[in-house]
């Protein structure tokens, strides 16, 4: 009975199933992105992924944000973080003061870079805490950024690859509850 009742609540409370939406999102948004990038193994590579992979580890900062967006995305960059999409360094920096502003912790290590053709995928481990997920304690995840450069090193695209339902939405009160009935019951 309570199963019934979870599955018709959120089922009211769920919109129509953009799936396939999201998908072509994200391919036109590669579409669109500098497909040229930048040499493998150049000065300017090394740059452009310290500059991405400082600016990932410094989410949390305020004042490092306000700085480095601009140096970091270039104009009409796509960023989906699998909870919101922003395009340009404006949209973007002002989603992330945002974000830092509700964490009280924020730590990330890259744990290793990968390039395909024009991609890269970085992949790492993030530990953040903020006052309204889970009473404020660590919450630890894993997760990778799909990333692409213009030739000024600048990122075009920005895709992560993470849980942010387990991650986020999991530590949030009620709603977690409701997200780990829901995974117990497909196991």
């Amino acid at each position: 009975m309570a199963l019934l009742v979870t599955s018709l609540v959120l089922s009211s409370c769920s919109g129509p199933n953009d799936s396939a939406q999201v998908v072509a999102n994200y391919q036109s948004a590669i579409l669109q992105a500098d497909s040229k990038g930048l040499e493998p193994g150049t000065p300017e590579e090394k740059a452009a992924l310290e500059r991405f992979t400082n600016f990932l580890k410094n989410v949390g900062n305020k004042d490092y944000l306000e700085k480095e967006t601009a140096k970091t995305y270039a104009q009409g960059a796509f960023l989906d973080d699998t909870i919101v999409t922003h395009n340009g360094p404006e949209e973007i920096q002002q989603y992330f003061i945002q974000t830092a502003a509700t964490m009280t912790k924020f730590e990330l290590t890259i744990l290793d870079t990968a390039r395909s053709g024009s991609d890269y995928y970085i992949r790492w481990k993030m530990i953040f805490a903020a006052p309204k997920l889970s009473k404020g304690s660590p919450i630890h995840s894993v997760g990778m950024s799909q990333v692409r450069f213009n030739s000024k090193g600048q990122v075009t695209f920005h895709q992560d690859f993470w849980d942010s339902g387990k991650n986020i939405y999991g530590h949030i009160p009620v709603v977690g509850g409701l997200i780990k009935i829901i995974r117990n019951r497909m196991k």
